[in-house]
Parts: C-alpha cells; sequence; structure tokens
C-alpha cells in the first residue's frame, strides 16, 4: 500500500502542478519533499551548494535584490519579494511559522 501510495504521489506531483512544503529536525521549512542539511547545520529543500557569501541553498545559488541569495531550481528565473520583504524563486508560499519558501 505505501509504495502505491508514494507511486501516487510522484505521479500526481509534476512541477507546477503540486507543491510541497517540509519540516525540518531544526525547525524551519523547507520547500521540497525532504531535508538537507548543509555543513553548518541550516537545511536545504535541495542538495546544499554553497553561495559566495559562505550561505547554503537547496539549488542554484543566485542573488536577490537585497544581496542574500536564494537557490534557483527550475522555474520562475525571476525572485519575488513576498509579503514580509524576503525573496523566493517562484511563487512566495507561507509557511505555517509564518515564513516563506518558493513555490
Amino acid at each position: 500500500m505505501k509504495k502505491v501510495l508514494i507511486t501516487a504521489l510522484v505521479l500526481l506531483c509534476i512541477p507546477g502542478v503540486c507543491f510541497a512544503m517540509t519540516l525540518c529536525p531544526d525547525g524551519t521549512y523547507v520547500s521540497g519533499l525532504r531535508c538537507y542539511m548543509a555543513p553548518d547545520g541550516t537545511y536545504t529543500g535541495g542538495p546544499p551548494k554553497t553561495a559566495p557569501d559562505g550561505s547554503y541553498t537547496g539549488g542554484q545559488p543566485r542573488m536577490m535584490p537585497d544581496g542574500s541569495y536564494g537557490g534557483y531550481r527550475g522555474g520562475s528565473r525571476i525572485p519575488t519579494m513576498c509579503p514580509d520583504g524576503s525573496y523566493v524563486y517562484g511563487r512566495c508560499k507561507m509557511t505555517p511559522s509564518g515564513t516563506y519558501v518558493g513555490e
């Protein structure tokens, strides 16, 4: 039954159709189906990549308009400013903790 559910989830979650956010062990949320721990102990939604400022992103590091770095994993190439002033790639999706992740 578990294999059927996972297969159905994979088949239904094609890019642009569904969105997943995951609660990581440190209490932060990431976009994606799992948490990846970076060498500094933070979590990302994809395999961690080092940004020029030493932070880690879950995709190809790209500079946001505010000087921070976000992980680009495909989709929208233009950063979006969320209601709290942070930037994400794609649409802003509010997490239960009130922060935003990219959809």
